[in-house]
This record gives C-alpha cells, structure tokens and sequence, in this order.
C-alpha cells in the first residue's frame, strides 16, 4: 500500500506536467496504457484474466474510472496539492459505505475523525474567500468530494471483489470501462499530444498501472478503512511535490485543512493497530 502511494504521486506529478494535454486526453490513454500492459502480460502467459462476478467487475468500473477522470481533471484544475488532498479524503466516505455494505465497524472513534476531515475540507476550500462564508466550495471542490465519494465506493467494491476475482481481473475491468467511457470526450477534444506529452502518458500509465495493481493487491489483507488510511501517505508526497517542484501556493487555511484530514485519517488507523 505505501509502495502504490508512491507511483500513485509520481502519476499525480506528471498529470499536472501534463495539464496542457486535457484531463479527458490524460485519463483515456492512461487506461489505453494499463490495458494494453495487462494485455501483454496476458498474451505472454505471466498472467491469467479470469471474470466471475461480472456485474460488480462492471460497477467497480464505473465508479472507479469516474473517479480516476475526476482526479486527474481536479488535479489540472485546483493544483497538486489540493486536489489530492480532497480527493484522498476517500477514506473517510470508504469507512462509511464499508461499514453499510459490508458490516465492517464503524466506531464512535471513528466518527469523530470523519466529522474532523469534513472540517479539513472546508478549510481546503475556505482559501478562496476574503472573508468568513459557509459557501466556500466551487465547482470542482464539490466535483473533488464527489469524486472521493465514488472512490469509496470502489475501494468497498475491490474488498468485496476479492472474494471472487484476481487483482488483474479487477484492475483489468476498471481500464476497460473506463477507456469507454472517455474515448468520446477524448477523440473530441483539441488539446494536441507533442512528443514531450508522449512520454508523459507513457509514464502516466506505467506509474498508476503499477500503483494501481499494488493497491488491489493489499486489499485482498487489509480491511477498506486500513487500507484506504495507508494510502493517506500518496496524499502528503503529492502535497509536498506541489509546494517544491511546482511552487503552489501554501496558505494558512489549506495547510490547516490538509493537516485536519490527513491527521484525521492516520488517527483512525493508529486507534485501530493499538486496539489489536
């Protein structure tokens, strides 16, 4: 899982080197590239697609492949470092719908720290305001929250997935879907890819392949709320990435939000590692 935050951040620096490209262009070909590794593996024997729960393959799909669009086009459009600190409060929405869906524990514990990261979001999206205002979220705020919110879908799918399905399998299933889903958006769309946007994609897709295949592999051990928290670790590289490498800026109000959220989480799976 740790290993995955850090592809996970090496993607999330090169959507943002990418930006110019489109997030409908950045999201298709990084499915196009994922399918055509696991494609590869397969046709070369190393690996072996077998689908059984057809209809949750299809479902993870969808809400996962919504989610990795909205991603990276919040990542072009609030930063780096903000975008993936509201998306990566998925967690918290993880903790929720597992504990709905798949009878997991929800403590009172646990509650706290997810009315705390709701805190932290706010103060991501307070910055833009002069002045106090409980209407501080813009349009791709919200499109951020709702994208964490299908993430947490996903994740509960990929827990209950396993029971089932390969790591590959569900990941292979995500690509698919997802590559559907964008191919109109991102045949329509004008940005050009030059030969710098090229190798761009190519380690778009390399990077968060791998990252993604990692991660479906840990939640085959580790319950949604563990899991989802260790990758909180993706979220403080990619904040610090866009402070250093692309100068975004640091207010008070962000850090304070991000510190809410990322604390919040890390709390959550500490609680649970000394109850066991």
């Amino acid at each position: 899982m740790a290993l995955a935050s850090v592809f996970f951040c090496i993607a999330g620096c090169l959507v943002k080197s990418g930006s110019y490209i489109g997030a409908n262009k950045l999201t298709f070909f990084r499915f196009v590239i994922g399918l055509g590794l696991i494609a590869t593996a397969a046709m070369a024997g190393r690996a072996k697609l077998v689908f059984v729960n057809k209809k949750l393959l299809l479902l993870r799909g969808l809400t996962g492949g919504t989610a990795v669009f909205i991603t990276l086009l919040c990542i072009t459009k609030l930063g780096l470092g903000k975008g993936m600190v509201m998306i990566n409060s998925y967690p918290i929405f993880g903790s929720i719908i597992s504990a709905i869906f798949l009878k997991e524990k929800l403590r009172l514990f646990n509650i706290w720290a997810i009315l705390t990261a709701m805190v932290g979001i706010y103060f991501i999206a307070y910055e833009k305001q002069q002045g106090f205002s409980l209407l501080v979220f813009g349009r791709y705020e919200l499109l951020a929250v709702f994208g964490a919110v299908l993430a947490g879908f996903a994740v509960t799918i990929i827990r209950k997935l396993h029971d089932t399905d390969s790591s590959l399998a569900i990941y292979f299933s995500q690509c698919l879907v997802g590559m559907w889903l964008l191919i109109g958006p991102a045949l329509s769309s004008k940005e050009a890819v030059d030969f710098k946007g090229i190798f761009l994609l190519l380690g778009l897709g390399t990077s968060i392949t791998i990252g993604q295949l990692l991660m479906t592999e840990g939640f085959k051990y580790v319950p949604v709320k563990t899991g989802s928290l260790l990758m909180m670790l993706e979220t403080v590289l990619c904040y610090i990435a866009g402070v250093a490498i692309f100068s975004e800026p640091l207010t008070w109000s962000c850090l304070l939000g991000s510190v809410l959220v990322i604390g919040a989480c890390a709390s959550v799976l500490l609680r649970r590692k000394l109850d066991h």
